[in-house]
């Protein structure tokens, strides 16, 4: 597993194990987050607030 990396970390198999189960459980957790995440709505919600803000001010 040398061949994975630049430098030779001097890794073990319980550490290279630790960091493909952290990598899969970020990918995984992203994926999820980014399924369920209501961005459109977040960017309506900001731009709706921003026009009240400005009407308030005039």
């Amino acid at each position: 597993m040398n061949y994975l990396f630049g430098v030779s970390l001097g890794l073990g198999p319980i550490e290279i194990t630790a960091i493909l189960i952290s990598s899969l459980g970020f990918i995984v957790m992203f994926g999820i987050a980014s399924a369920k995440g209501d961005y459109q709505g977040l960017i309506n919600t900001t731009l709706e607030n921003d026009a009240e803000n400005r009407k308030s001010r005039k």
